[in-house]
């Protein structure tokens, strides 16, 4: 397993971990809302039993439809802030471990940069960073990995960028080819997989 891909394992395992509470509490709250659904559904329905009279049970079956609705909008709600709770969570931590000159987090950037490049096939390539980045490469044995990795000559030209890379990563360009695998873009990529999980999690739905 690569640095890039193990720090990305670690970094959503520790979400995932720190996220706990926060899942124990949203279940919590999903089986609130569907226990009063369903607490409304079975009033509403004794109601339609004791009086018999049709115009009542047509506003009955429209609540219970605004109910329903109601309830998937809110679950729905609760999914999403918590992937973005995860994903929060995550970005925080990688900007943590580049202030702390984390190692791994170096190591990280390394191999995220040789990986884009590798994509487009080596080359002359422009490369971006967040400007606390720049000093911490070696360009020069960059290009001879990626020489190696895609047989091709390699030369970088290393621009920073604070404002595109404000949670660092690496943007690559190459003609009119780019790569963008900055931390935002990576954990953006992820938020699909994260939902899916939350929803077997919480919700017990097939991911």
């Amino acid at each position: 397993m690569s640095d890039i891909q193990q720090l990305e394992q670690e970094i959503l395992q520790d979400a995932q971990n720190s996220a706990e509470t926060i899942l124990k509490e949203a279940k919590k709250e999903a089986d609130e809302i569907l226990n009063q659904a369903r607490s409304k559904n079975s009033e509403l329905k004794e109601k339609i039993e004791q009086e018999k009279i049709s115009r009542q049970e047509i506003e009955v079956q429209r609540e219970l439809s605004r109910i329903r609705i109601k309830n998937k909008i809110d679950l729905e709600n609760l999914k999403e802030s918590l992937v973005q709770e995860i994903f929060e969570n995550s970005i925080y931590r990688i900007k943590e471990m580049r202030e702390q000159k984390d190692q791994r987090y170096s190591n990280s950037l390394t191999d995220l940069i040789v990986v884009s490049c590798s994509i487009l096939e080596g080359g002359e390539m422009t490369i971006s960073l967040h400007p606390s980045d720049v000093q911490s490469i070696n360009t020069n044995s960059l290009e001879s990995e990626i020489a190696k990795k895609t047989g091709t000559s390699t030369k970088l030209n290393v621009t920073s960028s604070e404002h595109d890379l404000t949670n660092g990563g690496v943007i690559v360009q190459k003609g009119p080819l780019m790569v963008n695998n900055t931390f935002n873009a990576i954990f953006d990529r992820r938020k699909e997989a994260i939902r899916n999980r939350l929803s077997s999690i919480i919700f017990d739905e097939e991911s």
